[in-house]
């Protein structure tokens, strides 16, 4: 008998207290998918990345015909200092409880970014016309874990 060995490349994907074990290749489709509901939320989302609890990114998706005000020096530059500002947060957690985002407001941009389980991170940016009280609830619901909140 003739037993191949495989190394099999897998992301263990924790969400909502839900644990999801799959092959790199559909941890890619799943985070594409995650996308495209993020930028379904609100016509003024301009971009919505994940990265790495490290600043590494993962998948982002830019609404067409929007030009990103950072080039990608800067914003790989943004994710590492995001991470970073998460990973501080986390030591606080036992005291204050579980962060759920940070927005920064801008003159021309929102910007949040919140966890996405324990190993990952999203940052979305919309403009200022965009209702962000709006878009940071569907964020909320759609990370939640709770069938039966709307998003």
């Amino acid at each position: 008998m003739f037993i191949k060995n495989l190394t099999l490349e897998l992301t263990a994907i924790l969400i909502c207290d839900q644990v999801y074990i799959l092959p790199m290749s559909q941890s890619v489709q799943y985070f594409d998918r995650v996308l495209e509901n993020i930028m379904h939320t609100d016509k003024q989302i301009r971009s919505a990345t994940i990265f790495d609890n490290t600043g590494n990114e993962l998948s982002t998706r830019v609404r067409e015909g929007e030009e990103p005000f950072l080039n990608d020096s800067d914003t790989k530059e943004t994710l590492r200092y995001a991470a970073n500002a998460w990973k501080i947060r986390r030591t606080f957690e036992p005291k204050v409880g579980k962060g759920r985002y940070v927005l920064a407001v801008y003159d021309k941009l929102r910007r949040l970014s919140m966890p996405l389980g324990d190993k990952y991170l999203i940052m979305v940016t919309w403009g200022i016309d965009g209702g962000s009280a709006q878009i940071i609830e569907h964020l909320e619901n759609m990370f939640s874990g709770d069938p039966t909140k709307d998003w």
